[in-house]
């Protein structure tokens, strides 16, 4: 029986590593698959802001891409399916959920931090104190990460310093000259020692940085959740569906097939005709 699957499917399926990845990757690797034919327009544009945010790295968002245009997917069109994508997203039904809790679906932020040391944790600040700490937060960010890149420079010209001297020590025992080839490659164990502990201060650095980053996410998804519900208490009521979730579900409904996600929101909304295929829940 044909899968409908959506980009959250898809990205897990092509770039993440743990349970649900695996489950998603099964999904792909199963039955029949249809999507939307703007699904792969999504699914690359998550993993072009992943790797801008150092979720991924660029090799393995470029051999996801490339994986992503050899799925065996059959694409549908939005016309045939306008009325009921129309109908699905009316008022009344449950809200969905906002870029950043979209993007959570796709790359789920790191372990908090211990205690209250992790920002993004803090209880009971208010929506300014945490508006000033994504800001600082993110400063923390960019000077980690400057330097960081200082520290890859040094070690970079001590790798060649150290090279050089050990050039310098097979020059000198070639022309007999001991004396000098130990010289050589004393300072060398000195650039050596010194380069090691650049090696660690690195990735110290890089640490700090992935633990701001993923802070930052976490924070900045907190404050669009308030933002979002300050904007929504004056409404009378919530959205539905977006067209775009809609035209999954329509598309499920017409084929008699399962929709595939990682938002198990959409299986609790009330209207969708169709069935869904979620990934199991985490062990407890």
């Amino acid at each position: 029986m044909t899968v409908v699957v959506d980009a959250s499917v898809v990205v897990a399926g092509l770039v993440s590593t743990d349970a649900t990845g695996e489950w998603a990757e099964s999904v792909l690797a199963g039955e029949p698959l249809a999507a939307p034919h703007l699904m792969p327009v999504e699914a690359a544009s998550i993993l072009h802001r992943a790797e801008l945010a150092g979720e991924i790295s660029a090799d393995a968002a470029s051999l996801a891409h490339a994986d992503l245009g050899r799925l065996r997917v059959e694409y549908f069109p939005y016309d045939p399916f306008a009325e009921r994508i129309w109908e699905l997203r009316r008022p009344g039904l449950a809200a969905p959920p906002g870029p950043p809790e979209r993007a959570r679906l796709f790359f789920p932020p790191g372990p908090a931090g211990s205690g209250t040391d992790d920002p993004a944790e803090m209880p009971g600040a208010g929506y300014e104190q945490q508006v000033e700490m994504l800001r600082r937060i993110r400063r923390g960010v960019a000077d980690c990460d400057t330097s960081r890149k200082r520290v890859e420079l040094q070690m970079t010209v001590l790798a060649e310093s150290s090279g050089e001297l050990d050039r310098r020590a097979d020059e000198a025992r070639a022309a007999g000259q001991s004396d000098l080839a130990q010289e050589s490659l004393a300072r060398k164990n000195a650039v050596e020692a010194e380069l090691g502990e650049l090696r660690d201060q690195y990735q110290s650095l890089r640490q700090q940085v992935d633990r701001l980053a993923a802070a930052s996410r976490r924070l900045e998804a907190k404050i669009d959740a308030r933002r979002w519900h300050k904007e929504a208490s004056g409404r009378s009521g919530h959205p539905g569906l977006t067209s775009y979730e809609a035209w999954y579900v329509a598309l499920a409904e017409f084929l008699g097939a399962k929709l595939a996600t990682l938002d198990t929101r959409l299986a609790l909304v009330p209207g969708p005709r169709c069935g869904f295929c979620l990934p199991p829940p985490p062990p407890a």
